[in-house]
């Protein structure tokens, strides 16, 4: 099963700080969460991506703590440690604890030196990614094997298509429109349906299909509709 399934995880930070008028130079987080993960199917050896799901997790309540005067002027180490082993006593995920801890002791030390305590509220948009290797549809392949995208250009961003070892073409499972990765990843963290059908990826409209029986003889050919 050695290379079937991989996983990447990136977080996204951005925070406010408030001075708080502290003769102890204190610092405290206030951090609250957004989780989101995604699953794709990777086409073999053909850099392409088709979007399977993606699911947003409800955000906890902030996870609020407070820094000592005593570390925050330590050192990035000794803050560290501190900063550790508080986030380890929360809610948090450990894998997002270990990617937001260099920011917080980075921005901590850095307050610290305006000589007067802070405030920071953070947010974290954290993102998971699964990629499971699929078999390559040669339908849907020119004859170099790079995948022939519906249209020639992003819905998104209206530039074309060009095949390249930088260029990832991923495609919508729900309605199998095609975009830049980078496009529809965007698009994606604020909105959960096709940009060009608006169609729910959670919950995509049912396809209609067409089925032919066709009979020798007198009887007339009948045609049945469902759906999927």
């Amino acid at each position: 099963m050695d290379g079937i399934v991989s996983t990447t995880r990136t977080v996204n930070y951005e925070s406010k700080t408030h001075a708080v008028i502290d003769s102890q130079i204190s610092g405290s987080f206030s951090i609250l969460i957004r989780q989101v993960e995604r699953s794709f199917v990777r086409l073999n050896s053909i850099r392409c991506e088709n979007l399977l799901s993606q699911k947003t997790l409800p955000a906890s309540a902030a996870i609020v703590f407070e820094i000592p005067p005593s570390f925050l002027l330590a050192g990035e180490e000794i803050c560290s440690g501190y900063v550790c082993n508080a986030l380890s006593k929360t809610i948090i995920d450990s894998w997002i604890q270990g990617l937001i801890l260099p920011q917080i002791c980075k921005e901590a030390i850095e307050l610290s030196k305006t000589g007067h305590g802070f405030l920071v509220e953070a947010q974290v948009e954290a993102v998971k990614e699964t990629y499971i290797n699929d078999v390559v549809d040669l339908n849907d392949y020119d004859s170099k094997g790079q995948r022939i995208p519906i249209k020639p250009v992003c819905p998104i961003c209206l530039k074309e298509f060009v095949h390249s070892t930088s260029t990832i073409i991923t495609k919508l499972r729900c309605c199998n429109h095609c975009f830049h990765r980078d496009c529809i990843l965007t698009w994606l963290r604020r909105n959960h349906s096709c940009p060009t059908c608006r169609d729910d990826i959670h919950n995509p409209r049912p396809k209609k299909h067409i089925s032919k029986t066709v009979c020798l003889g007198q009887k007339p050919m009948a045609i049945k509709y469902s759906e999927a």
